[in-house]
């Protein structure tokens, strides 16, 4: 006897002695399961916001692009999904036809014709004609497609009510982003030493996606991973971030400047949330020597790197995190003159390598030949975006805030398809598959310090079109208009975009007292007892500073 069609009724048997449910009702969502692929259900393809995209069989991930909604017409049924909120079609009620979806309901009605009801287990036939569902393979991206009805238990199929269905970005949805993104990917490297990358700038971002996951919830254990993170990258590079690494250790110091900076970044971020001298210290080490060996001082601006390319080029790769570092350092207490360098570059940048008719920021320009890239990344676009943003939360600058809204509104216009997620950089692997993260970071900030909660929803709607394309293991690779799968997530940094949306998602009422989001324009009470950051007592809480109130840290 052939083989497959004992499995196949064996797992049709196994449906049917599952415990009994209610039939289908009005009002509920379902996973829509095939009897002959029960890991499975019907899924809109690459979670596609579009009216008209495939619906076709995947693998369950657990995601609300994978559930639908019953609801009723005067005669009829209609699918809806909880996710893009269109509903389930057809292209045609001509046999082959397959599934698609539907804006309209009035297209989108359907028969539930019971095989064993108290199982919930149906076929589903259009509104008119004798055809049914089926489908001709389980493998992932099936279209079912219309056929006439037979016993097949490959035109029957099982719904699986969902009692507490996620149709919105939460609180929920956002730990579980950052927490399979780390249970997938940080790896232990010895006692308080772990990594993600190994490595490279990226590891740089993916330490900063711990912070934002500390700043944005509180939960003290994201910033013991951040220590633990830069106490590897130190047991590999070291005090002086300029050189190489020792081990199996990728680090470019020694050639890119912005690699360096990223790391400077990240470190500065750590004093200022710990209070910890040490990290103050190092981050500001790195920076003088960089800023000494990269500012060129004829144009008043950084050279990109020391051995690759032409050294007179300049990038707004290491322009933006250049003055954003700077930034944090002034802000860490490294003195007023970082600011002053900031402020400096900022309007270097401003000069030759932004429009501020339209807010775009251009990639590089060599200083030699007056040649110039204006093509605009989330990369380039999110730190001039941070830049703009932190300088004005210290000097009250009118232009940075008017140069901060268009920037955001370039990157929102020009960088993202027609339902606001980012449409750039689909890649999962190389420098470009990590900028979407960046974007994210310094959107959060932005729509802090200038109360503008629309991009906050903004950054809410790219998370959760990450989360309904994420793998079967529980993460989501950069290309977010994809479907991931556990053969694309495997990049870390690919997959540290979707986890810096999400962490830097700020959930309503989930926002911990203890991490301020903005620094001149905090509006938190008048503590009674105010410190800084070595611990003195302070009189006020100052302008631009971190400070500490009940033993906890305000940016």
């Amino acid at each position: 006897m052939n083989t497959r069609i004992l499995t196949t009724a064996a797992l049709f048997l196994c449906l049917l002695s599952a415990p009994g449910m209610a039939e289908v009702e009005t009002g509920k969502t379902y996973r829509i399961v095939p009897v002959t692929a029960p890991g499975s259900s019907l899924f809109v393809k690459n979670a596609s916001l579009d009216a008209g995209a495939d619906i076709v069989l995947w693998t369950e991930t657990h995601v609300p692009a994978q559930l639908w909604t019953v609801g009723k017409t005067s005669t009829h049924t209609t699918l809806r999904n909880a996710y893009t909120q269109q509903y389930m079609a057809l292209k045609s009620n001509a046999k082959g036809s397959t599934t698609r979806t539907s804006a309209s309901a009035i297209t989108a009605r359907w028969r539930l014709e019971p095989v064993d009801e108290a199982e919930n287990v149906y076929r589903l036939l259009p509104s008119t004609g004798t055809l049914c569902l089926a489908l001709t393979a389980t493998e992932d991206g099936t279209l079912p497609t219309l056929a006439e009805p037979t016993d097949a238990p490959a035109q029957l199929w099982k719904f699986v009510e969902e009692e507490s269905p996620v149709t919105e970005f939460s609180a929920s949805v956002r730990d579980d982003m950052i927490d399979s993104y780390i249970a997938r990917f940080a790896q232990r490297k010895g006692l308080g030493l772990r990594t993600f990358s190994n490595g490279g700038w990226g590891e740089c971002e993916q330490l900063e996606v711990i912070l934002d996951a500390y700043e944005t919830t509180g939960r003290k254990e994201y910033l013991t991973l951040a220590t633990q993170v830069y106490n590897w990258f130190y047991d590999r590079v070291g005090d002086t971030w300029t050189g190489g690494s020792r081990g199996n250790y990728d680090w470019f110091g020694y050639d890119f400047n912005d690699d360096v900076m990223w790391q400077i970044i990240a470190v500065a971020r750590l004093a200022l949330l710990t209070g910890e001298a040490k990290y103050r210290t190092a981050a500001q080490k790195n920076f003088d020597l960089v800023y000494q060996r990269a500012y060129m001082e004829g144009p008043g601006m950084m050279r990109w790197a020391e051995q690759t390319g032409e050294r007179t080029s300049t990038n707004s790769c290491i322009m933006g995190p250049t003055e954003v570092a700077a930034c944090y350092l002034g802000t860490a207490g490294c003195g007023e003159e970082y600011f002053e360098k900031a402020r400096d570059l900022y309007e270097k940048q401003r000069q030759y390598l932004y429009n501020p008719e339209n807010g775009q920021v251009y990639d590089n320009r060599v200083l030699a030949t007056g040649s110039m890239n204006q093509w605009a990344s989330t990369y380039n676009q999110g730190t001039m975006l941070g830049a703009a943003t932190l300088l004005y939360a210290h000097y009250g600058t009118p232009q940075y805030r008017t140069d901060a809204e268009a920037i955001a509104r370039y990157t929102l216009r020009e960088l993202c398809d027609g339902h606001r997620i980012i449409k750039v950089c689909q890649v999962n692997d190389g420098d470009l598959c990590g900028f979407k993260g960046i974007l994210m970071r310094y959107v959060r900030r932005f729509a802090a310090e200038f109360d503008l909660p629309d991009y906050n929803l903004w950054i809410q709607q790219n998370a959760f079109h990450a989360y309904n394309n994420r793998a079967e293991n529980g993460v989501t690779a950069s290309a977010w208009l994809t479907k991931s799968t556990t053969e694309t997530a495997t990049n870390p940094f690919s997959c540290s975009t979707a986890a810096s949306a999400a962490a830097n998602a700020v959930v309503p009422d989930t926002v911990p007292t203890n991490i301020a989001l903005r620094e001149s324009s905090q509006t938190a009470p008048q503590p009674e007892a105010l410190f800084d950051l070595s611990g003195r007592p302070l009189t006020r809480r100052p302008q631009g500073k971190p400070y500490i109130r009940d033993r906890r840290v305000y940016l």
